[in-house]
């Protein structure tokens, strides 16, 4: 019996469908097909049923599927301790998602996997091709940012509310982003250097002939709230990273017509990557929890 085939089938019961398994895998729909029907054939039972057009696990891959996840799970273990070495969970990950959202993800993981080493670096989203490509990270969420690559596999899974934000000591006149043919006296505060966010503003002040003046780049979310608090500009984040101090009334939503006003989320891979148990659950983690 092959192990790979036992990954397979439990990916397929994680899935909406086998094309969605044969995609998370980087195989064919065929290979998929050929893998279930080796293990039906060796346990003398069916997996799988078709009903309608889509396939359905039986009775009998229900009651086997624990088997299977424990039979995965302390392979990957004996393969650790054989080695004498833990394994290392290489994440890369923007600082927004990383501060707010990956806590509930992070928790859940180490619980499953205590004898893994998981190190999550910050990085733009602008580079986490290169770094898949490089080997120095095992997995990349981040904002789609439309950077493809024939050898990186990609998967959306979800998306967040943009918010354009300032301070509520502004005056009803530098509130105003509607009103063509302005230019303000401050600027846009963003984390890197023509980022995702700005990107998200420029349409709408081009339209309207909007100037901003003394764009200003701090390295962190938390440095760009504050500042954007002291009224020293404004700013465009994902609407979670805000929520609170928008709230509270210490920031303020400014009328705007951003384009993008989301921003989506996905998990990247070097598509020639072997999945190890630990990789595969952290993407299902990052799938539910996100």
């Amino acid at each position: 019996m092959e192990l790979n085939y036992l990954r397979t089938f439990k990916t397929i019961t994680e899935s909406s469908s086998f094309a969605d398994a044969a995609e998370k895998l980087n195989y064919t729909r065929s290979t998929i097909t050929f893998q279930v029907q080796q293990l039906e054939k060796e346990f003398g039972i069916t997996l799988f049923e078709k009903i309608g057009k889509r396939m359905i696990l039986t009775q009998a891959g229900k009651d086997i599927l624990p088997y299977i996840e424990f039979i995965l799970n302390n392979y990957e273990q004996i393969l650790i301790y054989g080695n004498k070495k833990t394994e290392k969970l290489r994440v890369a990950v923007p600082e927004s998602l990383l501060t707010y959202r990956f806590q509930p993800i992070i928790q859940a993981f180490k619980k499953k996997m205590p004898l893994v080493d998981l190190e999550i670096q910050t990085q733009s989203c602008y580079n986490m091709n290169q770094i898949l490509l490089s080997g120095s990270s095992d997995i990349a969420i981040h904002y789609d940012v439309s950077q493809t690559d024939q050898n990186i596999f990609s998967k959306t899974i979800t998306e967040y509310p943009l918010t354009f934000f300032g301070s509520p000591l502004l005056s009803d006149e530098e509130k105003d982003f509607l009103t063509p043919n302005q230019t303000k006296a401050f600027g846009f505060i963003d984390i890197e250097i023509d980022g995702l966010y700005r990107h998200s503003l420029d349409q709408m002040i081009s339209e309207r002939n909007i100037v901003l003046s003394n764009d200003m780049v701090l390295g962190s979310i938390a440095a760009i709230v504050q500042c954007t608090k002291m009224r020293l500009g404004v700013s465009v984040l994902p609407n979670f990273t805000v929520e609170k101090e928008l709230k509270a009334g210490e920031l303020i939503s400014l009328n705007s017509e951003l384009s993008p006003s989301t921003v989506s989320v996905m998990y990247s891979y070097h598509s020639h990557k072997r999945l190890s148990l630990a990789m595969r659950y952290f993407l299902d983690l990052v799938e539910k929890l996100l």
